[in-house]
C-alpha cells in the first residue's frame, strides 16, 4: 500500500528535516533517499510516528549548520526526532524503528571514495545504540533511490524504488 493507491495526501518531509504527528490520518514520506538515510519511528501505545531526512552522517566536519534543517546530519538528526516524539508522548523503548536508503548514486568509483550512504546508516546506528535502541528493519545500500513512508495510524513503513513496488519493511 502506498499513499496514492490509498488515495491519502502525504506530508512531505524533505532533506534535512524531521517529521512527527500523533494524527492517525497521516502518511509521513521522504522522497529521492540517495545516500540519505530515512529513519521511521513509531511508538504503538503513545500512537506517535516520526520520520528523518539524513543527509551527512556528522555534524562536527561542517563549518555551518544550516538553520531548519534539524535532521541535516545523522549525529544531531537521532536525538531531535526521539525528543520531539516524546513530546508528544512515546518512550524511547517501545519505538519500532526503520532504516532506508544510504545508495551509492554517485556511481562505482566515488561510492567507493565517499561512501556518503555507508557512513550515514553506520552513524544512525550508532547514534540509536547510544539510547540502548536498534532498528527492527533495514533496506540500505544498493544504487537504487528510495521513497519511505510511514503511517501515522499503523506505523506501518513501506519503502520503494523507481524499479520496484512498494514493500513493507
Amino acid at each position: 500500500m502506498t499513499t496514492t493507491a490509498a488515495g491519502k495526501k502525504p506530508t512531505a518531509v524533505g532533506i534535512g528535516h524531521l517529521a512527527v504527528s500523533d494524527d492517525p490520518g497521516d502518511v509521513l514520506v521522504a522522497y529521492g533517499l540517495g545516500s540519505c538515510v530515512g529513519m521511521s519511528a513509531y511508538d504503538p501505545t503513545a500512537r506517535v510516528a516520526g520520520l528523518i531526512h539524513v543527509l551527512l552522517p556528522d555534524s562536527t566536519e561542517s563549518r555551518s549548520r544550516p538553520e531548519g534543517e534539524p535532521a541535516r546530519y545523522a549525529d544531531t538528526a537521532v536525538d531531535a526526532l526521539i525528543e520531539q516524539m516524546m513530546a508528544k508522548g512515546a518512550r524511547p523503548p517501545r519505538l519500532r524503528i526503520v532504516l532506508a536508503g544510504g545508495a551509492a548514486v554517485l556511481g562505482r568509483q566515488n561510492a567507493e571514495k565517499f561512501k556518503i550512504g555507508e557512513r550515514n546508516a553506520e552513524a544512525i546506528r550508532s547514534r540509536l545504540r547510544s539510547h540502548g535502541l536498534r532498528a527492527a528493519a533495514e533496506d540500505l545500500g544498493g544504487t537504487q533511490g528510495r521513497t519511505m513512508e510511514v503511517w501515522c495510524s499503523t506505523g506501518a513503513t513501506y519503502v520503494r524504488t523507481a524499479a520496484a513496488p512498494a514493500r513493507e519493511l
